[in-house]
């Protein structure tokens, strides 16, 4: 498989910014994130750079949700997505070939579309990126549960992620539907997952979720983002 992203992974292993010393290492000790990162499929880890920009650019990430009781600590990766999500493939004659491995993710849509006639091009194909965030007890509402308006959050800036590493200078988000699942309960590791879908000109279809240690759909969301013809900066997880 050929990749070319048009959006290059940032890192900043030592010099990061964030309240939590090796990200890496953090995660490294929780069982089940240490599995998700121990997979050969992965193409990239990254430590996302939580340093302030001069322009204050992605600032609510870089500083709102960057302290030792919003988002302790966060890491990225991405890998490839084959056969569209499907567990087992049509051979003819009522014969299946069947994949005994589980879905990587229990969302559907999430793992459908991409292909040529989806607009793929496969020198830069539709990846999944993914996020493992430890959150913090200062996002909830009610008691014991996360608001709201942050389960957007959290997954518009991954899928953002996922549409800016198709374009040349940004994406736009226009319109974006949440649907709540699960409740999300901090302090809680959660996995967030966004990937492009469709591309269609300048237009990106996408879809994500936020997930739990054992798989659960606690949200899923689609959206629309615009690609831009200048540079309008890029927020990258």
């Amino acid at each position: 498989m050929t990749f070319n992203p048009l959006a290059n992974p940032h890192s900043a292993p030592t010099d990061h910014n964030q309240s939590v010393e090796d990200p890496l290492a953090h995660f490294e000790a929780i069982p089940w994130c240490a599995s998700l990162l121990a997979d050969r499929s992965i193409l990239s880890v990254v430590v996302p750079d939580r340093r302030p920009l001069p322009d204050g650019e992605s600032s609510f990430v870089r500083r709102v949700m960057n302290t030792p009781t919003t988002v302790r600590a966060c890491l990225t990766f991405m890998r490839a997505v084959g056969g569209g999500g499907k567990k087992e493939r049509d051979l003819g004659d009522g014969e299946t070939n069947k994949n005994d491995e589980p879905p990587l993710s229990r969302s559907a849509p999430l793992l459908w579309g991409g292909g040529r006639d989806n607009g793929e091009d496969p020198r830069n194909p539709f990846l999944l990126f993914n996020a493992l965030a430890d959150l913090g007890e200062d996002l909830t509402s009610y008691v014991g549960t996360m608001h709201g308006g942050l389960y957007g959050v959290l997954m518009d800036e991954v899928m953002g992620t996922a549409a800016n590493f198709q374009t040349e200078h940004g994406a736009y988000t226009v319109s974006f539907t949440t649907r709540y699942r699960r409740a999300v309960s901090p302090p809680q590791v959660v996995l967030i997952r966004g990937r492009v879908v469709r591309k269609e000109g300048r237009k990106l279809h996408l879809r994500g979720t936020i997930e739990d240690k054992d798989g659960n759909i606690m949200a899923e969301a689609e959206g629309l983002w615009i690609s831009m013809s200048r540079n309008v900066g890029r927020s990258q997880l």
